[in-house]
């Protein structure tokens, strides 16, 4: 059995896919990483009870090239006898509608996608091909943009998308190069999304310019260096978050899907980083956008908290101090 292989099944014990009767739905870009996933997990549904179903979002940014990926994934679960859904978004009108950009509009259209396919489907897990690489990036890109340590730690291995729903990603232990040999080893082809290159988007720009100059004037094992500093970092989060959420809970005097009101003499006197890490799970149990909010942002809403002031947040979220409560609202939530 191949190198990936073994971390391919290592990562799907520890998403705990295998558990819950293993109902699978499976990303897929078309790409190498997503490909080499499907590949992966239909050979070792052979050994262990897995079910596959594969979900693809069109996103209509690429014109013939995005239809002509869609149009061979199906070919490809047909061979492999995977059952695929197959939806188109506009994203490009979603991006100008909603006044953001492309990249974090493609990536809400999908999970909002990936999630009512896995409702619909019965799917437990949604598993992405997120690898090594990706992590690394992530990290870097978390550093630049500005975060506290929770975005040190990267992307987590699992996620709770809701009650019985779970993101996994079983390919984060296996980097690229690994996906490309498993590939050429199965002797399978794969997409190539030429938009990767296009250097306006941020991601980009870290992959082929950022990373590769730190590689080469710096550090040649930078990404090893990134990856140690996100293990480390998640492991020290696991532990703030222990002593995060009681604090969290029994701080919180009235919650509701659109605002929540907080007792600020329960959090005032604890040390910054602790009230930081409360701030970051309340905003996960409310499912209010994380990815605008940066390192300045929670110091901010720290700063309502401590000093009676009040702030505009990223995604318009309203944070003010009513005597001896901290009051945050949510506008686009419906109640």
């Amino acid at each position: 059995m191949s190198e990936f292989l073994d971390r391919l099944r290592d990562g799907i014990r520890q998403c705990r896919l295998d558990c819950d009767g293993g109902h699978v739905l499976v990303a897929v870009s078309g790409g190498p990483d997503s490909v080499a996933l499907l590949r992966g997990l239909a050979e070792i549904a052979c050994t262990i009870p897995l079910r596959l179903h594969a979900a693809h979002l069109n996103h209509a940014l690429r014109g013939d090239d995005s239809n002509s990926d869609a149009a061979w994934l199906e070919v490809l679960a047909k061979d492999f006898e995977i059952s695929l859904t197959i939806e188109s978004a506009d994203v490009h009108s979603q991006a100008a509608d909603r006044k953001t950009g492309l990249e974090e509009t493609a990536r809400g259209a999908r999970y909002d996608f990936l999630q009512r396919i896995a409702s619909t489907t019965g799917c437990t897990h949604i598993a992405t091909a997120h690898n090594s690489d990706d992590q690394v990036e992530t990290i870097l890109h978390h550093i630049v943009r500005g975060t506290g340590l929770s975005g040190l730690s990267g992307m987590s291995r699992t996620r709770p998308l809701g009650d019985n729903l779970v993101l996994a990603r079983p390919m984060l232990d296996i980097d690229r190069p690994m996906v490309i040999e498993y590939l050429t080893e199965i002797d399978q082809d794969y997409r190539i999304d030429e938009s990767n290159a296009d250097e306006s988007f941020t991601r980009n720009r870290i992959r082929h310019s950022l990373l590769p100059m730190l590689e080469q004037q710096f550090n040649p094992q930078v990404r090893a260096a990134l990856l140690r500093l996100g293990i480390q970092a998640a492991e020290t989060q696991v532990v703030v978050n222990q002593l995060a959420l009681p604090l969290l809970e029994s701080s919180i005097v009235e919650r509701q899907p659109s605002r929540v009101q907080i007792d600020c003499s329960k959090l005032r006197n604890q040390p910054p980083q602790l009230v930081r890490a409360c701030f970051i799970q309340l905003w996960k149990q409310q499912n209010w956008p994380l990815q605008r909010m940066g390192f300045a942002d929670w110091n901010r809403l720290l700063d309502v908290l401590q000093d009676g002031l009040a702030a505009t947040l990223p995604s318009g979220i309203d944070a003010r101090r009513r005597k001896d409560a901290l009051v945050i609202t949510h506008p686009e939530v419906k109640v």
